[in-house]
């Protein structure tokens, strides 16, 4: 099993290169032991995913690859070559294998082909398999396939075109070796069960790993919402029947340790959602920092933005501090996290 970690796939505002070196030294002290750097606007990885990284980023992603392996936290990239399938023949099969050999000079555990928010075509299944098994022959690393149809929610039908019938049993011939991204149900599930799991198993011939959404707020409408909540609707079970479990989080960095933490400790322990969530607030970020989180928690999860007037707002910065964790919410407060419709399944 590949364990549990932390996918950085969702769209809009990144973290900062500092938050995700301190997030990484972290993620072992939660019970997590990976990190995938995969920033939908990081072009060099997606829509120009042909170009070699610039070299101020460059050196920044050594950097985290060093800091990562310091911290005995395995690192991998994920890699979207935008819709390569409308476009496979031998010129860019070439660039592929050019791109690999580029990403595999940081030193990474995993090297994610990331399908999905593309859209389809009618032989998808036929293509991917051979893009996919191209890089697999020309690496050694851990490749962590994310289909285009990565979940049964019929949002990616309406917005990708309507998937083939034997999509994900073509995609299941894979090399059993190559491991499959699956959300659950929908795009951001509720829940996510053992014996789901395990029907999905039976057509991926593997365990999947989970991509989890639950804390992600990366769309135009969920970016006026934090996800500061306690992981529900998963538990030890799921995570036997899973290859893995990868959280997509929200775009605040510090608040997605905290969630990062309860949650980890959830899935390993089977703890009380609720009980472990303001535990890990308290541990690290403080008393103070809770006694926000009980007062405005609706506020923040269901009411969001929209709702917010400005007797609410000054009420909510009257609770906070100076800690990195309240400059998140303040951040977000103040407009800083909004998203375009850059993200499509919001």
């Amino acid at each position: 099993m590949i364990g549990i970690g932390v996918v950085e796939g969702f769209f809009g505002p990144e973290w900062s290169w500092k938050s995700r070196h301190r997030f990484c030294e972290s993620i072992q002290s939660y019970g997590g032991n990976f990190y995938i750097y995969a920033p939908k606007r990081d072009p060099y990885l997606r829509k120009l995913w042909e170009q070699n990284h610039p070299a101020e980023v460059w050196s920044e992603l050594k950097s985290l690859s060093l800091t990562c392996h310091r911290a005995n936290v395995a690192f991998g990239i994920g890699l979207s070559p935008f819709e390569l399938h409308s476009q496979w023949n031998q010129k860019t099969k070439g660039l592929l294998r050019e791109k690999v050999k580029k990403l595999e000079e940081l030193d990474i555990t995993y090297l994610g082909l990331f399908f999905d928010d593309m859209k389809g075509i009618s032989d998808l299944g036929v293509k991917q398999l051979e893009i996919v098994n191209s890089v697999r022959a020309s690496t050694g690393k851990t490749i962590l396939f994310c289909p285009t149809y990565y979940s049964d929610d019929p949002i990616l039908d309406r917005i990708f075109g309507q998937r083939s019938s034997d999509y994900l049993l073509q995609i299941g011939t894979l090399p059993t070796d190559i491991q499959i991204f699956w959300t659950g149900r929908n795009v951001v599930s509720k829940s996510i069960s053992a014996n789901e799991l395990d029907a999905v198993a039976g057509v991926l011939r593997r365990k999947p790993i989970i991509w989890d959404n639950y804390f992600a707020n990366d769309g135009p409408k969920q970016c006026k919402f934090l996800k500061l909540q306690p992981l529900e609707g998963r538990n030890q079970d799921a995570l036997k029947n899973s290859a893995g479990w990868a959280f997509n989080l929200m775009n605040q960095s510090s608040l997605s340790e905290v969630v990062f933490a309860s949650s980890v400790d959830v899935l390993h322990n089977d703890t009380v959602p609720n009980a472990s969530f303001y535990d890990a607030a308290q541990r690290l970020a403080g008393k103070g920092f809770v006694t926000s989180l009980k007062a405005f928690g609706d506020t923040f999860v269901t009411l969001g933005l929209d709702g917010i007037d400005l007797d609410r707002k000054q009420q909510i910065l009257s609770t906070l501090n100076e800690s990195r964790f309240s400059k998140d919410i303040i951040d977000w407060l103040n407009g800083k996290y909004l998203v375009g419709d850059e993200c499509l399944t919001d």
